[in-house]
């Protein structure tokens, strides 16, 4: 079973695909161990100053996630947001995903994003893209390498998380 995410916009009168990804369903406690999965090789993006905006708030939800800060990630995502884990585990609202985040599931020390990419839909929503790695565990299970995706939306002059799909790094 996979979770799937997709983004359309509308040209004119015809709806266009413009962002497709799927994560697999996985028992947390039964993934591959990370020293058996192969890793890409990391290659640096040139980065513009919208990408730089919005992975500085990426980088401050994945902060708020490693300390389990419900209120800070409150603050960085708008009222209705969705969210597909690496686990394939799909939390359907704001109040499934800060439990989930701020719970006790996860053991992380560090985390870094790179590679990251912000592809703008409008001067208020943009899609980033990015490899993610965290040094911790999740239900037992040592985290590797992931790749991510975030849609935002600015309200005023604040870019705020409203959908994120995880899925694990593969080459």
């Amino acid at each position: 079973m996979n979770w799937t995410a997709s983004v359309y916009v509308r040209d004119g009168d015809k709806w266009k695909a413009i962002f497709h990804a799927q994560s697999a369903v996985v028992d947390p406690k039964a993934t591959v161990p990370i020293s058996e999965r192969k890793k890409s090789p990391a290659k640096p993006m040139a980065r513009d100053s919208q990408t730089d905006a919005i992975l500085a708030v990426e980088r401050d939800v994945w902060e708020a996630w490693r300390e389990h800060d419900a209120k800070k990630i409150g603050d960085l995502t708008v009222r209705n947001i969705s969210f597909i884990n690496i686990f394939g585990t799909h939390l359907a609202t704001k109040a499934d995903a800060l439990k989930d985040w701020s719970g006790a599931g996860c053991d992380v020390k560090s985390v870094s994003l790179t590679d990251a990419a912000a592809t703008m839909l409008s001067p208020t929503v943009g899609i980033l893209t990015f490899n993610a790695t965290a040094d911790g565990t999740c239900f037992g299970q040592k985290v590797g390498p992931v790749w991510g995706s975030s849609v935002y939306v600015k309200h005023g002059d604040a870019w705020k998380w409203t959908f994120g799909i995880n899925v694990p790094a593969r080459s």
